[in-house]
């Protein structure tokens, strides 16, 4: 029996197994083990990078000519042969090309399970109720982080290889979800790859609303994830390192708070008054961070994750409102290949301006800046 409303409920459990990789929380850690140094260790998650930057637009156009289920399925057998790799050979080609196989993963992903989502949504009538089922699926996530950094710490104090191993099973019981999918009525009568694409970028660039949306989206992630990598830094110069995993671990229980109770805030505020009032609050409380300079610096950080599941489900409901049925994956791989070219820039600039000058310099510039994107909200919707 074909029902696509079961997808709506197998989601949840697909990203909370997807995301439980132990060794994700100490990665760099776990590849210095093996590899010897911190420099061969971070070229590994350059071609991780790499891949995603290199195959968004392939894995998004095959998600709408193919099917969502088909590249579902797909990213998952890219995760798990990925991470055999690493658990069974740990010698450096074996990263490399594991490395490159779960960046193929992550652009598999990336479009295509929003769009899986709200195509699902559509066939039952459903889809104006997208931010909704969005914050429900999308909270399993955060609990699954929690739950790998806490484990992880544990595993390591055994084995690093042990922290590998155990991060494939996780990987299979999500592939055997993959097949249970069902795939929607939702799909493109193009059959050109290059006609489908430009068709997508064609109708993205005549509407304005959504390349601002898409730009801010793609500033705010670019920065966030530098001074995502950054904190880690400033944190251990107020504290202990151990007590930074309880931090991290505190910061995704307040995301996945705010996705699930995500619904019952917009049954109240409009998803722009959110989107404005969110940022607006995580830039105020992190320049206070900064400033001040203490104990209590780490936790105004992490404070503003409690607001962070209510902006990224606002934003993707705008997103896939304007999204076209045809190219809703590949305008999904577009929008998130621009959000990594943001970030493989701004990465660069900000370490570059943490080395000349300090870490909280850096800081505060990320955080002066990303009033940008919190303009042009502000404009455009």
């Amino acid at each position: 029996m074909r029902d696509v409303a079961l997808n709506i409920k197998k989601l949840a459990l697909f990203n909370f197994f997807t995301e439980i990789k132990f060794y994700s929380p100490i990665i760099v850690i776990v590849l210095n083990s093996f590899l010897g140094n911190y420099t061969t260790s971070m070229s590994i998650l350059s071609v991780m990078s790499l891949a995603v930057i290199l195959m968004e637009f392939p894995t998004g156009v095959l998600g709408d000519l193919a099917g969502k289920k088909t590249a579902t399925i797909l990213g998952v057998i890219c995760n798990l042969i990925g991470i055999s790799l690493w658990a069974l050979f740990p010698v450096y080609w074996s990263f490399i090309t594991g490395a490159f196989l779960l960046g193929i993963a992550t652009a598999f992903f990336s479009g295509n399970n929003e769009a899986l989502l709200y195509d699902s949504l559509k066939e039952k009538n459903l889809q104006e109720e997208f931010h909704a089922y969005l914050g429900k699926t999308n909270y399993t996530m955060q609990f699954a982080l929690v739950f790998a950094a806490i484990l992880s710490t544990i595993l390591a104090k055994y084995s690093m290889r042990l922290v590998l191993i155990l991060s494939i099973f996780p990987q299979i019981i999500s592939l055997i979800i993959a097949f249970t999918f069902v795939d929607t009525k939702c799909k493109t009568q193009v059959k050109n790859p290059f006609k489908h694409v430009a068709a997508a970028l064609k109708k993205m660039a005549k509407n304005r609303k959504l390349i601002g949306i898409i730009l801010a989206k793609s500033l705010q992630e670019g920065l966030s994830s530098s001074s995502y990598q950054l904190q880690s830094v400033f944190f251990n110069s107020l504290c202990p390192l151990w007590f930074i995993g309880v931090l991290r671990g505190l910061s995704n229980v307040l995301g996945a708070l705010s996705f699930y109770f995500s619904d019952k805030v917009f049954k109240k505020f409009s998803k722009r008054i959110c989107l404005i009032v969110c940022n607006l609050y995580g830039r105020l409380s992190s320049l206070l961070a900064i400033f001040i300079n203490t104990i209590i610096s780490p936790f105004l950080f992490i404070s503003s994750s409690l607001f962070y599941g209510i902006s990224t489900v606002a934003n993707s409901s705008l997103m896939q409102a304007e999204f076209s049925d045809e190219e809703r994956a590949t305008m999904g791989s577009i929008t998130s290949f621009i959000g990594s070219i943001f970030i493989a820039i701004l990465s660069i600039l900000v370490g570059y301006i943490a080395d000349r000058f300090s870490v909280r310099h850096s800081l505060y510039i990320i955080q002066l800046f990303m009033f940008l994107p919190l303009f042009i909200y502000w404009r455009i919707l």
